[in-house]
């Protein structure tokens, strides 16, 4: 998280305006879940359907959008769709329609290919990353103010000339208190010129 966002003028700007903050660092993705997941099955799709020159993507993303919106979900058994609109869209390329240009009808059949397999990776991918989750998911231990710890060394950068050689936790450091529910402020030395908020993933019982 920025230290500009951290800092007392912020906090207390937020206050007199009535903003709840959530604080969210870049390892805790899950505080803005919705979006991180989106993008991660978008980022799956496009490798697999963008030709050889990479420069059609942008072609797929409505594609994409369509494909996602008109795809049950496992969290509520709905689309995207049905979940904002109460209705699924009217989806007419299996129509049967003369067109005047012969090119529409290959561009039409294209487009429901893609649609059809976008549908299928989608499933796919959402399966499979749910189960690479609940495989790396472990309980995070349950610290409390006053607690020592070390911190994970690789989001801190040294003047050591070998990363490879430098201590991989540093500690000890003392819990000063809890910010959200998997966050910590630490008791850190001004010359460290860092934000002392850390995401509990990188704390470790000393």
């Amino acid at each position: 998280m920025d230290a500009k966002f951290a800092g007392e003028f912020w906090e207390a700007l937020c206050k007199r305006l009535g903003i709840k903050r959530k604080m969210s660092t870049a390892y805790h993705p899950q505080t803005d879940g919705q979006t991180e997941r989106v993008n991660q099955v978008l980022g799956g799709y496009l490798p697999i359907f963008v030709n050889y020159d990479q420069d059609s993507w942008y072609h797929l993303l409505p594609l994409a959008q369509y494909a996602y919106n008109n795809s049950v979900t496992i969290a509520h058994d709905m689309t995207p769709f049905f979940a904002n609109y109460g209705y699924h869209p009217q989806t007419e390329w299996l129509k049967e329609r003369e067109a005047q240009n012969p090119g529409a009808n290959l561009y039409a059949h294209w487009m429901q290919m893609i649609h059809q397999q976008v549908r299928q990776s989608l499933e796919r991918t959402r399966e499979a990353m749910g189960r690479y989750y609940d495989r790396k998911a472990k309980q995070q231990p349950d610290f409390k103010v006053g607690d020592l710890v070390m911190l994970n060394a690789k989001s801190i950068r040294t003047k050591c000339p070998s990363k490879k050689l430098a201590p991989k936790p540093y500690g000890l450091f003392k819990i000063l208190e809890q910010r959200g529910e998997l966050a910590y402020k630490l008791e850190i030395s001004d010359r460290w010129k860092i934000n002392p908020v850390f995401h509990v993933s990188l704390l470790e019982p000393y």
